[in-house]
């Protein structure tokens, strides 16, 4: 058999556990900002901000006047935005971390169409169909919701949904949006893309944070294409959806617009809206799309900030088919990030590199290809130590074509670092998570209760 350019999701960040150094003594909140950037205050019109590596921006304040757009230039590692300022934070313009829209099919180029970008933090929409070939099914989306590729005939493509349960609402950690799925592809035309989701952003004051009532901070999915046919069918690339907004600051007032919506031209039924987190002491919240949760305590942000975001466990894509993976991977279907030579072995051996992960623990890789259907295989239990674990999952990755992988596990708590959980023991961490993204983490209690890791 022969493999060539066969693409690898490979840098995974998992679960996110914070503590602060002693719960029994009240800490003034800190952002955690150097003030390194010094003041924010673009002019008016748009202003493109390039992410560093860890996406965190250090200010003394920030001030968006109205009539100013602030966007921002993805990563490599296509991190969250994070927003720190020493003082006050003032948006009477916009901030954005929009998906981008489905591609259009088309009848010319020599590729398929790829899924629009989701915003910083937030999932790409899928691929849309193969030309040349009849009824060439669309490409499901990358993130935990990402919708299903269309599937001729009878199989509509899907929209992206948020991918964490409703209970996950403290955004720690946090991630963005997915995307919808990618349309068929005909004999004439390059299936429609699907949108990207929207993007995540954390905006935290040491003092306060005002959003006046010409101010907007927008995560919203990408829109979705109707395609060539002018239905909401297998031919449509599919709407990604909303993103997540997190606001934290002492004293927090809205009278703006803070939403984190799906994209429109959904179909048949519309993708999932975003999250949307405010942590405020004195809480004037206004209105939100959708409805935030709102809670008087104020989390971590970083490392660096009081509380600290603290004890992150880690996992990894080391190698695949004995090859390194690259340090900073894109994990796109138009560029492979590991190709296979012909004459490879199948099924591939893929092997998973954990840190602060107990011994034991047994990972799964989903594969998503091109074209076709997703795949799961799993591992046999993790070996090493609790510091630094591995191991191998034998994989059947399909010939001739591009595939994405993906990585998830459970395994159970360790009592010294979450003894009780609303009264009951903790029995396990579930722990899902997406190339670029921070993982979702959920405790699952003895009796059976899921609560989200905060």
């Amino acid at each position: 058999m022969i493999f060539t350019r066969m693409a690898t999701l490979v840098s995974l960040l998992m679960s996110v556990v914070w503590l602060t150094a002693n719960p029994a003594i009240a800490q003034a909140f800190n952002s955690g900002s150097t003030g390194a950037l010094g003041a924010l205050n673009p002019p008016t019109g748009t202003t493109t901000i390039t992410l560093p590596s860890d996406g965190i921006l250090h200010y003394t304040t920030i001030t968006i006047p109205s009539g100013a757009t602030v966007q921002f230039q993805r990563n490599s590692a296509n991190t969250p935005v994070t927003m720190l300022a020493t003082g006050d934070v003032t948006i009477a313009g916009t901030i954005q971390v929009n998906g981008e829209p489905a591609g259009p099919a088309s009848q010319v180029g020599t590729a398929v169409i790829p899924g629009g970008l989701g915003g910083p933090g937030g999932s790409a929409g899928g691929p849309g169909g193969s030309k040349g070939m009849t009824n060439t099914d669309g490409t499901s989306a990358p993130g935990p919701g990402g919708g299903a590729g269309g599937r001729y005939p009878g199989v509509t493509t899907g929209d992206g949904v948020y991918g964490a349960d409703s209970s996950f609402v403290s955004l720690v950690p946090l991630f963005g949006g997915s995307g919808g799925g990618g349309g068929v592809g005909s004999t004439t035309l390059w299936g429609t893309s699907g949108a990207g989701g929207g993007g995540a952003i954390v905006i935290a004051s040491t003092t306060q944070m005002t959003i006046t009532s010409t101010g907007a901070i927008r995560a919203n999915g990408g829109t979705g294409n109707i395609a060539a046919t002018g239905y909401c069918n297998w031919f449509a690339g599919g709407a990604g959806s909303g993103g997540a907004i997190r606001l934290v600051a002492p004293q927090l007032t809205n009278q703006g617009t803070v939403q984190a919506l799906n994209g429109p031209l959904f179909c048949p039924t519309g993708g999932g809206p975003g999250r949307i987190r405010l942590e405020c002491t004195t809480c004037a919240v206004g209105t939100t799309t959708p409805a935030a949760s709102v809670t008087t305590t104020l989390g971590p942000i970083t490392a660096a900030s009081t509380p600290a975001l603290i004890n992150v466990p880690t996992l990894t894509m080391s190698t695949v088919g004995g090859q390194a993976v690259p340090s900073a991977p894109a994990g796109v279907y138009t560029t492979a990030d590991v190709s296979l030579a012909a004459g490879a072995d199948n099924p591939v051996p893929i092997t998973l590199t954990a840190t602060n992960t107990p011994v034991g623990t047994v990972f799964t890789v989903k594969v998503i290809p091109q074209s076709g259907t997703e795949q799961l295989f799993v591992t046999p239990p993790s070996t090493g130590s609790l510091a630094s674990s591995s191991a191998t999952a034998l994989v059947t990755l399909p010939p001739n074509q591009i595939a994405l992988l993906y990585a998830f596990a459970s395994f159970p708590v360790m009592a010294s670092v979450v003894p009780l959980v609303d009264g009951e023991p903790v029995e396990r961490v579930l722990i899902a998570t997406a190339y670029g993204l921070p993982s979702v983490v959920t405790y699952l209690t003895r009796s059976g209760k899921e609560v989200p890791a905060e």
